[in-house]
């Protein structure tokens, strides 16, 4: 009973990231498109970027109050309630006609995928605490799968005429005028979602039998924020981790946009490009962050991931097309490379790092601040990619040299840390 809960809650969250990495290829084009078809007074590569940040403001605030809702009403109406919610945000994309709409679309995805910390208490009502971490691992690898298989998926549906040998247009009455391939996305994602939310009715019962009737402030994550600023090494983890998801999402959201217009690739070709990201950023993962620990230690892994990362978004931009692959792929081994070295020895600083009493409360205002971070990130690549197409890149560098810098910094405090697993 308990590995089928397990299973229908990775389902939720691989759908919720499937979903998110199906469009990756193609919102940021159809954002830069809409803007101009619209009207809209905004600049079309800084509107690329506030389509991409509105999502992650809305999950920035949503997530921690779903929570929090979770404890008084329960898990399974916040998963059930969000699964329809994305279902109709998916549907919306796919009608997306002009950019309000798909700003719209967008607010309501970033609603239903807000459900994560509600996944995560479900997770922790059903497992002890010796096996908890095991099972909170499904969340990283339903984001890596999701990763992995979403943007090659994405590239090869709009490219679509049919879904599953059907004529949508025909059968849903689509307009001559209108998008039948973004349909076909929106309609197969928005039809993910509804198998999982039968799977969910059926499979998932209620966890939380002991519901609280303590009312949380929307507040409360703001201020948990300023409380974790007061902890040594802890705030200044909270400010690297913060630099660098906000470079890496300047280049996640812009990149689609710089490799049609410079390189002329189609939806498919930027959806493998973002699958071989996430493959490599599986294989270091899944393969290599034990390698890393023990031979590198902590301290190591913070320091040097900050430098590859720079390497690697300096890099995107610069190629001719003749040596685009080569380069680009080097570049995204190094992204995988960094990633796999920063973001482990991140979170478990933190975990070291933290009161005893409070370490779900720091991980949790991690993940609130990531979110806030790829808000920031993709608008300011638009503002930066709207003067020089290099920008974003060449400012994604620069921010993890200062990361680096920081890290040097932090460095002398962790030589003191008594943590055996923070090596020289």
């Amino acid at each position: 009973m308990k590995d089928r809960r397990i299973a229908i809650l990775f389902l939720t969250i691989f759908i919720d990231l499937l979903g998110f990495g199906i469009i990756i290829p193609i919102l940021p084009n159809l954002a830069k498109e809409l803007s101009v078809e619209s009207g809209t007074s905004i600049n079309p590569d800084v509107a690329v970027g506030l389509i991409a940040a509105v999502f992650s403001v809305i999950q920035f605030i949503f997530a921690p109050l779903f929570g929090s809702l979770s404890d008084r009403i329960g898990r399974r109406p916040i998963i059930l309630g969000s699964i329809l919610v994305n279902a109709f945000g998916y549907i919306l994309f796919g009608l997306s006609q002009s950019f309000w709409v798909l700003i719209l679309a967008r607010i309501i995805s970033g609603f239903g995928s807000a459900n994560i910390s509600a996944a995560q208490a479900y997770i922790a009502d059903i497992t002890s605490y010796e096996d908890r971490a095991k099972k909170m691992g499904i969340i990283g690898a339903a984001f890596g799968l999701g990763f992995v298989f979403g943007p090659p998926l994405g590239g090869w549906l709009y490219g679509s005429e049919t879904l599953f040998g059907l004529d949508v247009r025909e059968i849903f009455h689509i307009h001559e005028s209108a998008n039948h391939s973004l349909f076909i996305v929106g309609l197969f994602t928005a039809l993910l979602c509804l198998l999982n939310f039968v799977l969910a009715w059926r499979f998932l019962p209620e966890s939380n039998t002991q519901k609280s009737t303590v009312k949380r402030s929307p507040t409360e994550t703001f201020t948990g924020m300023l409380e974790a600023r007061k902890i040594p090494v802890i705030s200044e983890l909270m400010l690297i981790n913060f630099i660098y998801i906000a470079a890496f999402s300047m280049m996640q959201i812009n990149a689609s946009v710089l490799w049609k217009e410079k390189y002329d690739l189609n939806p498919v070709a930027i959806g493998n490009i973002f699958g071989v990201i996430g493959i490599f950023s599986a294989v270091v993962q899944g393969g290599l962050i034990g390698v890393f620990q023990k031979k590198l230690g902590l301290r190591k892994m913070l320091i040097w991931g900050a430098p590859i990362a720079g390497i690697g978004l300096s890099l995107i931009p610069l190629p001719s097309k003749e040596w685009f692959y080569a380069v680009q792929f080097f570049a995204i081994f190094c992204l995988a490379l960094a990633n796999g070295l920063l973001m482990p020895a991140i979170n478990s600083l933190v975990s070291l790092n933290a009161p005893a009493n409070a370490q779900g409360q720091m991980l949790g205002i991690m993940q609130s601040l990531g979110s806030l971070a790829r808000a920031v990130g993709p608008l300011l690549s638009g503002l930066l990619y709207a003067q020089f197409y290099m920008l974003p890149y060449l400012a994604g560098g620069i921010l993890m040299m200062v990361n680096f810098g920081l890290a040097l910094i932090l460095a002398k405090q962790l030589n003191q840390s008594p943590q055996q697993v923070v090596k020289d």
